[in-house]
């Protein structure tokens, strides 16, 4: 008996190595990849098979081959998927998240059925991205009456005629800010509109920017990409209404840039978008370039074309430092500020948000309780 249990345990001792030796520089040269690199968050994902060369790997009875692909995203979201090299049939996965999901360690292990000896190699593959989820557009965009210190959105641009150069009325979306008057803005905080001023083309284009820092005393790491996933549905919602009124629209992220284009490409933009921890009042320390969101701001804190700034984001307990609050900081006062969540469980830390961010200057704040 107990030779039999020796010869069993040399053979698979010895066939695992002489397998490993034998297709060292082909182990090397395996790599799988999606078949789609692009998909629907709550999809499918599909492994590109058979590997090359995968067909042509030598084999002993009673030793198994497998390809372990792992992928992930910057917040944490995993995919893995466990497959024979060589199979014809196609290997499925489900996608059921958004996100931007780059390989994790890659490997083929060579083991014996048994379990008793096993080698793992791994496996290179490019950098970058290697599957992106794309996030579905929300049913209903969110915004509401989006405001930045006037009373209503701006569908046209009328001129009211008027002999008296100081009638004003309040700033309304679309309105140049070059009409703004700034010195009784520096005085009363109000942003006013001279009536009297000649009127340049109503403005057309529409930034908005996803603030995906998280709360930690709010939100647990899942519930915060969640969060991260319901202000990216929505942003899309967003972009997919106002290109459908023509109007011209970029889009950014926390640590990304601005991104424009057609609904597709900034569905696919909006993959990228990861929650990022929010650092708790009173921080000092040195931020990372990658906690910002992107600037969109010119000399003196305006605007560098014309347009509305309106920036998504969730609920938060802490003050700054936080990448909103340095946003605006550059920006200047003209922006719209569209906090959203689930649960009642954060009405009151929404409210207070609300509360500090009106305070700022021009800008205007509120939030949505979506269900």
């Amino acid at each position: 008996m107990s030779s039999i249990l020796i010869a069993v345990l040399a053979y698979s001792f010895l066939g695992i190595l002489f397998i490993a030796a034998f297709h060292r520089k082909k182990i090397g040269a395996l790599s799988a990849r999606a078949a789609c690199p692009k998909v629907n968050a709550g999809g499918q994902g599909e492994w590109l098979l058979p590997l090359p060369g995968a067909g042509e790997l030598f084999r002993f009875p009673g030793i198994t081959i497998r390809y372990e692909a792992a992928l992930a995203t910057r917040d944490g979201r995993r995919i893995t998927g466990i497959f024979d090299p060589a199979a014809l049939e196609p290997v499925r996965f489900p996608v059921p998240e958004r996100g931007a999901y780059y390989g994790v360690g890659d490997r083929l292990v060579i083991a014996d059925c048994l379990g008793l000896f096993r080698l793992a190699f791994p496996v290179p593959h490019a950098g970058g991205p290697r599957l992106l989820a794309v996030p579905a557009r929300a049913p209903e965009a969110a915004s509401g009456r989006i405001r930045a210190g006037g009373r209503g959105r701006r569908e046209a641009a009328p001129f009211q005629r008027t002999d008296d150069l100081i009638d004003h009325r309040p700033y309304i979306p679309g309105d140049d800010p070059r009409r703004i008057n700034w010195k009784l803005f520096g005085h009363g905080g109000d942003l006013l509109i001279r009536e009297g001023d000649p009127e340049p083309p109503p403005h057309s284009r529409l930034v908005i920017l996803v603030d995906t820092q998280v709360d930690g005393s709010l939100y647990t790491a899942e519930e915060g990409r969640r969060g991260v996933d319901l202000l990216c549905e929505n942003a899309l919602a967003l972009a997919a209404a106002s290109l459908d009124r023509g109007m011209d629209i970029l889009a950014g992220y926390t640590g990304g840039g601005l991104r424009g284009g057609a609904l597709a490409e900034l569905a696919e933009f909006l993959a990228y978008p990861a929650a990022l921890p929010l650092a708790p009042a009173g921080d000092s320390g040195e931020r990372p370039d990658c906690s910002e969101l992107p600037g969109c701001s010119g000399s003196a804190g305006r605007p560098e074309s014309p347009g509305r700034l309106l920036i998504l984001a969730l609920p938060r307990s802490a003050g700054e430092p936080a990448a909103l609050d340095r946003a605006l900081k550059k920006q200047g006062p003209l922006a719209d500020i569209l906090f959203l969540y689930r649960g009642e469980g954060l009405d009151e830390a929404a409210a207070a948000c609300v509360r500090f961010y009106r305070g700022k200057g021009g800008c205007h704040a509120r939030y949505i309780r979506l269900p």
